[in-house]
């Protein structure tokens, strides 16, 4: 007797698994920063994704299991960075104001990557103290540590001007952390800035703010 033919599911066909995790969870991400983690929605997330809501189950179990996936996705993309932050810190031989600059450049790559991430961070920390000392630990707190050596070593030069590194670093990333659609904000404000050129311009205007002479004497050279 011929093998009867396994029937499909009906509606949409799943995404292959390891697919249909990626989708969600930037579609997660999404979510959670523009609903925050109560109201963001899993079958919204799902139809965002492509994918059936049955999958959110299948891979993370639960909506904190979605969530805590977001958070470990954040952080497992941001660790290319934190190494290389660390080398441009120590063991870049070239001018510190050159280091400083690939930094900012650096921060802004991984904004672009993620443009969720800065509103995924603060509304889960108003939202939550639990979550909030989770989103520390494992995406602020690494990325300040990483970033502080750089920051102190600027001041110390006189390149940068602040009065703590922690509050240059809050900063900075305030800064480069536009919203998606900075580009045609910005274009609606000036039609000077082409929405292509804005980010751009954006890191040029941060480092001209930012970054001054390295100062004289006492130790300092030009050429830190």
């Amino acid at each position: 007797m011929a093998e009867r033919p396994q029937s499909r599911p009906r509606g949409r066909p799943p995404k292959d698994q390891s697919g249909g995790r990626e989708a969600l969870l930037l579609a997660a991400i999404s979510a959670f920063a523009r609903h925050g983690f109560v109201a963001a929605d899993l079958r919204g997330i799902a139809a965002a994704a492509g994918v059936s809501p049955n999958l959110i189950r299948v891979h993370f179990g639960s909506k904190a299991g979605l969530w805590m996936a977001c958070v470990d996705k954040l952080a497992e993309a941001m660790t290319p960075a934190l190494e290389v932050a660390a080398e441009l810190a120590e063991g870049d031989p070239r001018p510190l104001t050159e280091r400083l600059r690939d930094a900012v450049t650096l921060t802004s790559d991984y904004y672009d990557a993620f443009p969720d991430v800065r509103d995924f961070v603060l509304r889960i920390s108003a939202d939550d103290d639990e979550r909030a000392a989770i989103v520390t630990e494992k995406i602020l707190r690494p990325a300040y540590e990483a970033s502080r050596p750089l920051i102190a070593a600027g001041m110390e030069a006189g390149i940068i001007r602040g009065a703590h590194p922690a509050l240059v670093y809050v900063l900075l990333n305030s800064m480069l952390s536009q919203p998606p659609r900075f580009p045609e904000f910005i274009g609606r404000i000036d039609a000077g800035i082409a929405p292509a050129q804005a980010r751009s311009m954006l890191i040029e205007t941060i480092i001209a703010t930012f970054f001054h002479q390295p100062l004289t004497g006492a130790g300092h050279a030009l050429t830190v």
